[in-house]
């Protein structure tokens, strides 16, 4: 099935987004199955089941190559397309959140870590999966869906609401995760003292940043980012899970009993 809609409007977008960044979270949690043998969460956001790289990859992918029809620029677009986003998601993330997800480093040809040659071949197979056999019937279903123009926009309006409000949310409670754990545990990161100064602020105040430093505590933040990173000045690459007692991170490893 290769016809696709030719219009990729406001309402395909918030779609895409949605449907492709729950399709990342299954994907990377049977990506942790098949190569770590553990069942551990894999998620962007504290509440739904989200990864967003994949929504933000599928949508960029689809905007540029959605009318290709062959394979080999499918693959070496996607693949350019899927190491861009990549390294920019990575960047992104380090710079605002102080925090890192992954870590490519040891690969063959990474760029700084942030994606390496595996991935981006691995992003250029599934942008041909994407646009050959999958987003066509995702368009067919928007079709569909838009006949029922009132509660589709509603709908969409209400799932693109709680994606918001879960990101925003996401990302105040990162930010004071990363003050709190950079502070508390005297880890060498760079404007250590204007960090420090930070979050013995926030220990003080009453706002917003208060409130989520309070309730998104070690034990929530490390269930939800079993993987997250901080790196110091010395480029030693600090796992969060080590640094904390007490607290065993979301994993449930196959064939071994709790």
């Amino acid at each position: 099935m290769e016809e696709t809609r030719k219009k990729t409007d406001i309402w395909s977008i918030f779609m895409y987004l949605i449907l492709y960044s729950i399709a990342g979270f299954i994907i990377e949690t049977l990506f942790g199955v098949f190569t770590k043998g553990v069942i551990e969460s894999r998620k962007s956001f504290l509440y739904g089941p989200f990864c967003a790289i994949y929504g933000i990859g599928a949508i960029s992918m689809i905007l540029f190559l959605k009318n290709e029809k062959s394979i080999a620029k499918l693959f070496f677009g996607g693949a350019i397309i899927g190491a861009i986003v990549e390294y920019l998601m990575s960047f992104l993330c380090e710079k605002f959140f102080g925090v890192k997800w992954w870590d490519y480093s040891g690969s063959v040809l990474n760029i700084q870590g942030r994606t390496c040659l595996f991935f981006a071949v691995s992003w250029g197979v599934l942008a041909i999966f994407l646009i050959k056999f999958v987003n066509p019937y995702v368009d067919k279903l928007i079709e569909n869906l838009e006949q029922k123009r009132l509660i589709f926009k509603v709908t969409m309006l209400l799932l693109i609401g709680f994606f918001a409000v879960d990101a925003v949310i996401s990302s105040y409670a990162l930010k004071a995760f990363y003050y709190r754990i950079s502070a508390e545990h005297n880890l060498n990161i760079d404007d250590k003292a204007n960090i420090q100064n930070k979050y013995a602020q926030i220990q003080e105040s009453q706002n917003f940043m208060g409130f989520v430093n309070q309730y998104y505590d070690n034990e929530k933040m490390l269930k939800t980012y079993p993987n997250m990173m901080i790196e110091e000045q010395n480029q030693n690459t600090v796992y969060v899970e080590n640094l904390i007692d007490g607290i065993e991170p979301y994993y449930y490893r196959l064939g071994v009993k709790p």
